[in-house]
């Protein structure tokens, strides 16, 4: 709707509405004016006079108007109204932005008030004078990099490139083109706090910097300055990642996990794209789509657009403040680090999740600490070829018969992880700490014992149960309750 705007010290504006521009009668009467133009303003139609005829006014006129070219510098004044239509013109200004229209649609730019600018930003809008959305974006942005070339008309230049930065990202996104496209228009807060709530919706297998960062941004306070990350870097960031890991996990209050207690659920609204543009659909009830992101959708069903995101106005964060706080305090004591926080009584029910990471962070150090034997299998079976020529060269002919006995049985069995005489050295070692005996008077090496149980027993718990110094054996004190289960489950061969 077109509108004056009241510039300060202005003497000669004093109205807030604007009234139709009159026709003089030398206009009327002048022979040079093209017909076209005349033939287009008689196809303005008054109707209700509401916003939705004004755009199907221009719309109109627009498409019979987008092949008119002209080469007219009679007019020398300035507009002074803003978001105008062609009605809104007198013939020397509708001349005049026609003109410049002309040059703009060969490439060149040259300084022209706003309103003209937004005339001619209505018709891309349309598809006014392009073949496809595609081209009518490109030209848009065309337009967007000759903004330099606007200094002179300060006069609402700011405001045309708010509304032109929110109008490509809505025609972007009702048209369908590429996400890449969509995304450089659109606001940088907005896809910021969709990528980090997609990040805390689904953490798993996110790695520590991203989550770090996706609590960082909804923090009630600058979590990079806490002292368990100025000070101790990686793991502190580690420990508040493993935090959010923890109660995503663990969390259950009436059915509702952790990230929807404080973010809500997905939020449907109706959407109103170029709401405040000359634009006029005439496909407005054809069903389309466009995913911005995992946390943002924006669909039309019948006419109508919606948005589907998670509303901030929606959000509650009074639990996320205080998981973070409560973990602080925690970590901070379990660390050392820092200036010990007080803990509040309200934020009690987080304890529990903070002292699970410590409990896990502490077992891990363990882990990294323990000296782990690392097994060359390539060689396992060499070592085991020798040590049998080394054993048969020993054993007596008695010896050699309950062997082959032994190996038949072996054979007949398949449900067990060992022979009987591996599991017999095992039973020693759990009974009393120690198979030497029975391993010397079996005749075998300690260390080929070792890889023997060690190879076996490795897909059943994932690492090395026996330690061997050369002579001795032990079975590393971590496994042992699980060596006993085995045991009772399993059939020797």
């Amino acid at each position: 709707m077109a509108k004056e705007i009241i510039l300060e010290n202005s003497s000669n504006l004093n109205e807030s509405q604007y009234h139709d521009t009159p026709i003089t009668a030398s206009e009327v009467n002048d022979p040079d004016i093209p017909q076209k133009i005349w033939e287009m303003m008689k196809l303005y139609e008054y109707g209700d006079g509401s916003f939705g005829q004004q755009k199907k006014n221009f719309r109109r006129q627009g498409e019979f108007m987008k092949d008119f070219e002209d080469d007219y510098h009679g007019w020398s004044g300035v507009c002074m109204l803003y978001s105008p239509s062609y009605h809104d013109l007198s013939v020397g200004q509708l001349r005049k932005y026609f003109t410049w229209r002309t040059a703009a649609r060969k490439g060149k730019f040259s300084p022209i008030e706003p309103p003209f600018a937004y005339l001619y930003l209505y018709e891309l809008l349309c598809g006014i004078g392009t073949g496809s959305p595609e081209e009518g974006f490109r030209k848009m942005e065309d337009f967007d990099r000759s903004f330099p070339d606007f200094s002179d008309y300060g006069f609402g230049k700011k405001l045309l490139q708010k509304d032109l930065k929110q109008w490509m990202f809505e025609f972007a996104v009702i048209h369908s083109l590429p996400i890449d496209t969509i995304s450089q228009y659109a606001d940088p807060f907005m896809l910021a706090s969709d990528t980090y709530l997609s990040i805390l919706r689904k953490p798993a297998l996110k790695k520590d910097d991203e989550i770090f960062l996706a609590l960082s941004f909804f923090a009630e306070k600058d979590l990079f300055l806490s002292p368990l990350v100025t000070e101790n870097g990686s793991r502190g960031k580690h420990l508040f990642a493993e935090l959010w890991k923890c109660v995503s996990v663990k969390y259950d209050e009436c059915g509702l996990d952790f990230f929807t207690e404080c973010f809500g659920q997905i939020y449907t609204i109706k959407w109103h794209p170029l709401f405040n543009a000359l634009y006029h659909d005439d496909c407005a009830d054809s069903d389309k789509e466009c995913r911005i992101d995992e946390c943002r959708r924006y669909f039309c069903k019948n006419g109508v657009w919606y948005e589907e995101y998670f509303e901030k106005m929606m959000f509650d964060k009074e639990k996320f403040y205080a998981l973070l706080h409560e973990g602080e305090r925690v970590f901070r004591k379990y660390l050392k680090i820092g200036k010990a926080l007080r803990k509040k009584p309200d934020e009690s029910w987080a304890t529990q999740y903070a002292e699970a990471v410590v409990a896990a962070d502490k077992k891990a150090e363990i882990e990294a600490k323990r000296p782990k034997i690392n097994i060359d299998l390539s060689g396992l079976d060499k070592i085991r070829s020798d040590a049998a020529v080394t054993r048969e060269s020993l054993l007596t002919e008695e010896e050699i018969e309950d062997e082959i006995e032994s190996d038949t049985t072996a054979e007949n069995n398949e449900n067990g992880l060992l022979d009987k005489i591996h599991t017999e050295i095992l039973r020693n070692l759990l009974k009393t700490g120690s198979a030497d005996e029975y391993i010397k008077a079996a005749h075998l090496m300690p260390s080929v014992v070792a890889d023997t149980i060690n190879a076996a027993l490795f897909d059943e718990i994932g690492d090395n149960v026996i330690e061997c110094d050369g002579k001795t054996l032990a079975i590393v004190e971590d496994y042992v309750e699980e060596v006993e289960k085995l045991l009772q489950n399993s059939k020797p061969c």
